[in-house]
């Protein structure tokens, strides 16, 4: 089950239209209209526990799922959604280990889905060239816990992909036809290359 630490992130379960993830951390408060949540209180407890606020409204304390880090993103950009995820995970067909080139990084929702799919071998090497991007999807995937298998790079993949020999490679990109023969040029024999274009312009 796991006990909580600070510096964790949990998510405050209500009910389904009503959850929150907030960081542990001691002395700090997490106010909602049911009231407010000590939340150094939290530390020491085991996940799943329930909590009171100071209203008497028990809230679920619950370890994140990779839904959670998804949904619940800190975004600057536009982010795919579970059946977008979900897809673009089974047309590639990556799993624990894969070596994954991701293009057009934004605010991290794909690679956090894509570092949770390749761990705890795999890497996922993701590059964006908006350097404000860059950051907020870096802060994303630490507080996922998910750092470890991703690599953030700040290089435009028009010019070139320095990353090779990876076994998936997946653009969401406006102009994904200039990174066409760098992609090929970084995938392995047999790797599978895929483009999420979600315009008619793109196609």
């Amino acid at each position: 089950m796991g006990f909580i630490q600070e510096g964790d992130t949990v998510i405050l379960y209500l009910d389904r239209k009503r959850t929150y993830r907030v960081d542990v951390e001691k002395g700090k408060e997490f106010h909602t209209h049911k009231g407010y949540i000590e939340l150094g209180k939290l530390i020491g407890q085991p996940f799943g526990v329930l909590i009171e606020s100071s209203l008497g409204i028990k809230f679920h304390v619950l370890n994140p799922l990779i839904r959670d880090s998804v949904l619940k993103t800190d975004r600057r950009t536009q982010v795919l959604y579970p059946k977008d995820i979900g897809y673009i995970l089974f047309e590639t067909g990556v799993n624990a280990g894969s070596k994954v080139i991701e293009a057009g990084t934004g605010s991290g929702a794909l690679t956090m889905a894509l570092a949770d799919t390749v761990r705890p071998d795999g890497k996922v090497f993701t590059y964006e060239i908006n350097p404000k991007f860059q950051e907020t999807a870096s802060r994303n995937v630490r507080r996922a816990g998910l750092m470890p298998y991703v690599t953030l790079r700040n290089l435009d993949v028009t010019k070139d992909i320095p990353d090779k020999d990876v076994d998936a490679v997946v653009l969401d990109l406006a102009t994904p036809w200039l990174v066409v023969e760098h992609a090929w040029n970084s995938l392995s024999g047999g790797g599978v290359f895929l483009s999420f274009s979600p315009t008619i312009e793109q196609v």
